[in-house]
């Protein structure tokens, strides 16, 4: 009798650890949609400017699919949807300001929504913007 119930205990225990492992992994990818992935849209610029994001660790470069050049250096943050976008340096105005903005992911398609974004110059060019994963 008392190796059943210690039998039993030790499956309780698995599933246990299972659905905690599982539970973390699900957490973990959740927290890095964006991390090592990039992206592929056109910006309404001066002119219409076919462009992809690039996403690293803490890092989203801004490229011109053209020629490569790099257009911007921005940091970010991700969590529960949201994305911080905070500018380090590039073409835009928006030194020092961090804009927020919603995002959702469907079929390797993102689509960015303003929350807030004291920089107009990126509000205007990323509210709504369809990026597509590469």
């Amino acid at each position: 009798m008392g190796s059943s119930v210690l039998l039993i205990s030790n499956k309780m225990d698995n599933k246990k650890t299972g659905l905690l492992i599982i539970l973390a992994l699900i957490t973990f990818s959740l927290k890095a949609q964006l991390n090592q992935t990039k992206w592929k849209t056109t910006l309404h610029l001066e002119n219409a400017t076919e462009v992809y994001f690039e996403f690293g660790r803490d890092s989203l470069k801004v490229f011109v699919v053209a020629d490569s050049s790099l257009l911007e250096t921005n940091l970010y943050t991700e969590k529960g949807g949201e994305l911080n976008i905070l500018k380090v340096n590039g073409i835009s105005n928006c030194e020092g300001m961090t804009g927020k903005y919603k995002f959702e992911i469907k079929n390797d398609q993102m689509v960015l929504t303003v929350v807030s974004d004291p920089c107009m110059d990126r509000a205007e060019v990323l509210e709504k913007a369809v990026i597509t994963r590469l």
